[in-house]
């Protein structure tokens, strides 16, 4: 009947299995490789009439499924030898007395930093979640030892439905070869079915890292300032403003002589012959537009026409040429110039999607991980950026072993993203040079906890160890630690790994220090490099094109009539042909 309970998946710390055994004592044939956790039996013997004494296989924490005796029943005067009748499993789970745990680790900086030798060797240097271990190990009273899984991941799901198994890390702890895991292991339904989780040890989101944002090209720094919807308006005024000036002076003159008069409708042509020989008294259209264009490049020029709507007209157009767009248009480009601009920062999925699909961008994510099962069961713009994902690497080339790997290939091509979880990319990037790498805003909020067996006995225990540590911010001091130990503390500044534990706290407020703020702290404290000549390409590219322009106005009117009898010649030879055809 044990086997076949164990069997069937019914052992669980929340289900208690009571054996009447009317003999005077327990057999020495019950096998207690099958009474271990976390099944949980209670066994019934009657030693003496009236009086039953009770065994039970969870008395000690040691796992060894041996049944112990733990109270006693009088039927003479109805009592129990000790209240509540079993041993809570809080108290017993309390002093594990020197257990030795089996934990799978990885190698994953910050959380662990794992140095493989040969063969199948290897040594855990340090890491986050190293340190956090050790403190609940001494906490609880039992001491580990690191096993290394299969693959060397933490694990993803195979098949489907009630058949459905782990790989890695999280296939031991399935298949209860290894007691917990501990390493940054994101909560996902998907893994609950086959694990149970501890209460979260860290709030973090996911995110993904590209590079930092280039600096544009400096020859286009005099279209810069305005942006592509200013212009069009302002091309369109410029043209405008030669005709509008002319209307605006000829106006009431044509009015004047082509007034309709009825006394004279007999020498209507005569009076149009006449007017047609008289010359004007108000300025050409070409000296109008020429005018406003010596206006609008502040050049010295006389009002064509000494008119009080002409004079208003100049002003109202010498105070938009000065203040608006001269003064606007100069402090624009010497700001471009002293700080020169740069592209804008791929923060957000929208931006991602437009890169890969225009630009050939590459999203990478670590192989068998939680971000990478919710990029393949995601709807959504993340379900559209899997699709360009698998268009672009049919031979899933966008897997990567770690996102460290990721952040180092990053370096050399600029069109990937690394995709993952926030403090974890954030960790690496820091490492290879924060300056180099934009990280993006909050996706969503994934939380990581310890992973236990199913039905562990002595989840209780370890979630009230670890709310313990998480109320009394002790959590938060390792993760500082962590960070401190690596990269040190820069002038008293809050480092990222503060603001996500405290961003643990509260979930739903947002992130004041992101990526591209970090890395406006570390550019404001960049000294301002003075303006050169290559920031004034632009300039000498302009007044290469004025000068190209004006030699060859001057090549064609010095030739006029070589270019006359070239254009004659053509226009003969194709009248030739095609009278010809």
């Amino acid at each position: 009947m044990i086997q076949e309970i164990l069997d069937r998946r019914l052992a669980h710390r929340l289900s208690l299995f009571i054996f009447y055994w009317g003999a005077t004592q327990l057999t020495k044939r019950l096998d207690s490789a099958l009474l271990k956790e976390p099944f949980r039996v209670a066994v019934i013997t009657n030693p003496r009439r009236n009086v039953f004494l009770i065994y039970y296989n969870q008395a000690k924490p040691n796992n060894r499924g041996e049944m112990l005796s733990t109270n006693l029943f009088d039927a003479n005067d109805m009592t129990f030898k000790r209240i509540p009748l079993l041993p809570t499993p809080t108290e017993v789970y309390k002093n594990f007395e020197g257990r030795i745990f089996n934990i799978p680790v990885i190698h994953k900086p910050p959380w662990h930093f794992v140095v493989y030798g040969n063969g199948s060797t290897s040594e855990v240097k340090g890491g986050r979640d190293h340190n956090l271990m050790q403190l609940i190990a001494k906490r609880m009273n039992f001491s580990f030892q690191y096993v290394e899984p299969p693959e060397k991941i933490q694990g993803i799901a195979l098949g489907t439905g009630a058949n459905a198994s782990f790989s890695g890390a999280l296939g031991m702890l399935e298949r209860r070869e290894v007691e917990l895991f501990l390493g940054d292991v994101a909560v996902t339904w998907e893994r609950m079915r086959a694990v149970e989780f501890s209460f979260f040890t860290l709030a973090d989101s996911a995110a993904f890292v590209t590079h930092a944002p280039r600096k544009l090209n400096e020859a286009l720094a005099l279209v810069r300032p305005f942006q592509v919807s200013v212009w069009p308006p302002l091309l369109i005024t410029v043209l405008l403003s030669g005709p509008v000036l002319y209307l605006i002076i000829s106006t009431p003159h044509r009015w004047k002589h082509w007034a309709p008069q009825q006394q004279h409708r007999s020498n209507y042509f005569e009076r149009r012959r006449q007017l047609q020989k008289r010359k004007p008294e108000y300025p050409s259209l070409d000296r109008c537009i020429w005018y406003t264009i010596n206006v609008y490049l502040r050049q010295s020029a006389n009002i064509p026409y000494d008119g009080h709507l002409a004079r208003f007209f100049s002003i109202l157009l010498w105070l938009c040429a000065t203040y608006v767009l001269g003064d606007v248009y100069s402090a624009q480009l010497t700001s471009q110039l002293a700080r020169p601009a740069r592209e804008s920062p791929i923060n957000t999925l929208g931006r991602l999607e437009q890169r890969m699909s225009h630009d050939g961008y590459q999203l990478l994510v670590e192989r068998q991980s939680a971000f990478h099962a919710a990029l393949v069961n995601s709807s959504g713009i993340l379900q559209r950026l899997y699709r360009l994902t698998q268009e672009r690497s049919g031979n899933d080339s966008f897997l990567i072993r770690s996102v460290e790997e990721g952040i180092r290939t990053l370096q050399y091509d600029p069109k990937l993203a690394v995709f993952g979880g926030r403090e974890t990319l954030y960790f690496n990037t820091k490492r290879y040079g924060a300056n180099r790498f934009q990280l993006s805003e909050k996706l969503y909020t994934r939380y990581s906890a310890v992973a236990v067996q199913i039905g562990c006995p002595f989840l209780d225990s370890l979630n009230e160890v670890i709310m313990r540590l998480f109320e009394a911010g002790i959590i938060e001091k390792i993760t500082i630690a962590e960070y401190e130990r690596m990269f040190g503390r820069q002038n008293g500044a809050v480092s990222h790994s503060e603001e996500t534990v405290r961003s643990t706290k509260s979930t739903n407020s947002e992130c004041e220090i992101d990526g591209s703020g970090n890395k406006r702290k570390s550019d404001s404290n960049e000294k301002l490099q003075p303006m050169n000549l290559r920031m004034l390409q632009g300039a000498f590219l302009v007044l290469a094109c004025g000068h190209s322009l004006g030699g060859i106005c001057l090549f064609l009117e010095r030739h006029k009539r070589i270019m006359d009898c070239c254009i004659n010649r053509v226009w003969n030879v194709c009248t030739r042909i095609k009278e010809f055809f």
